[in-house]
């Protein structure tokens, strides 16, 4: 009789509740399913898990992104320094407002941007995009000085960091040290909304620019056009002052993120179990090396980052790819560096860019999500150790 594959183990994924149903339910049945009171609702969340005066729920965060850099007036002229090592929307989303991009390098064990880093950059920088990759955060205060003493500000890529924080009580996204900070809540997240992204801010001229971009730029004050004097301040009269996009949460995806949102600490504290686990697991094997800790911080763990000596192990990426997928289990590389993709050939560089290159050779995303039980986690031990001598089959 044939053996029945083992289940897959991904290296991320969303946990849905009987409560996260229902919550979603209750606006299938009744309430707006769009421009209501569940974005309102989600929306507060978000300020309540960051301590951020103003939040705005978008559609995705690649649009948080791009509409938090456009209320910022990034554009042609400005330049953005983005770490070589995150997903592209980082970059991509400042390209296509016309802005140019400057690559910087990280900490090839942290693999975040650092304030020695940035100092050590010559080259000129309007606006700097510090990404909290995995969940791990980066030394705001220090980045914010040296973004001050250059004239620059900081914006903060959160899409893997929602509710983690520093251990001195601020959080991701509380706006201490820049004028925004965006957040992702794709499947894989530690939140998820199905799809959906945000922003937050204290800053409400930022916002109410993301408010009125996020849903085709209307404008209901301040009115220009010919109908103004006739009509403006009638309840059905808006104006369009400029091109804009649609990218609104619905009432379904937000009402899921208010769901989810209620057990953030929860969540935290599962993921903080599967990175412990891992680490006293694997903490002995040889050609391993496991993401150092995030001292004076409380992530809540996106991902399980680790770096593999290949000439250690005895197998090259592909083949321990192959392996891992043959055991049922599918890890990640999180990232390509930048200066590697095609649409970012021509981005300056701040320097050679070694501390990403050296990141990448060895990156590989284990397991990490708080459905992830013991058997899961043995399986994925049983993987790692058999690996290296050819048995790596759960």
């Amino acid at each position: 009789m044939p053996r029945k594959p083992p289940t897959p183990i991904a290296y991320g994924r969303h946990e849905i509740t009987a409560a996260d149903v229902r919550a979603v339910l209750r606006v299938l049945r009744g309430q707006p399913l769009t421009c209501g009171p569940a974005v309102e609702a989600f929306e507060q969340a978000i300020k309540d898990a960051t301590g951020a005066r103003h939040a705005v729920a978008v559609s995705n965060g690649t649009s948080a992104l791009r509409l938090l850099y456009q209320a910022c007036g990034i554009g042609p002229g400005v330049r953005v320094g983005v770490p070589a090592i995150t997903f592209v929307a980082t970059a991509s989303q400042a390209l296509l407002l016309g802005a140019e991009v400057v690559l910087l390098d990280v900490d090839p064990d942290t693999l975040v941007l650092t304030p020695a880093i940035l100092e050590r950059c010559r080259e000129r920088l309007d606006v700097v995009v510090p990404v909290h990759l995995a969940g791990r955060l980066c030394d705001m205060a220090g980045l914010a000085e040296v973004a001050r003493r250059r004239g620059a500000y900081l914006l903060e890529d959160g899409a893997h960091a929602f509710g983690s924080a520093w251990s001195d009580g601020r959080r991701c996204g509380d706006g201490t040290w820049s004028r925004g900070a965006i957040f992702s809540f794709h499947p894989v997240k530690s939140v998820t909304t199905g799809e959906g992204g945000a922003v937050a801010t204290n800053d409400a001229a930022v916002a109410a620019a993301i408010r009125r971009l996020r849903h085709h730029g209307i404008v209901r004050e301040g009115f220009s056009g010919d109908l103004a004097a006739a009509d403006g301040g009638a309840p059905w009269y808006h104006e369009f002052h400029a091109p804009a996009t649609n990218e609104r949460l619905s009432d379904l995806h937000a009402a899921l993120g208010v769901s989810q949102i209620a057990r953030l600490a929860a969540i935290t504290r599962a993921r903080q179990r599967v990175h412990d686990a891992y680490h006293r697991r694997l903490a002995d094997v040889p050609w391993l090396r496991l993401p150092p800790p995030a001292a004076g911080q409380r992530p809540c763990w996106h991902l399980f980052a680790a770096q593999v000596d290949w000439k250690a192990l005895g197998r090259d990426r592909r083949s321990f790819f192959a392996a891992a997928a043959a055991a049922g289990i599918h890890p990640q590389v999180h990232y390509i560096p930048l200066h590697h993709q095609p649409a970012l050939k021509q981005a300056t560089r701040a320097d050679a860019l070694a501390g990403a290159d050296a990141a990448y050779r060895g990156l590989v995303s284990l397991p990490c999500y708080p459905g992830l039980g013991r058997a899961e986690l043995g399986r994925v031990d049983a993987f790692v150790r058999g690996v290296a001598v050819g048995t790596g089959r759960a």
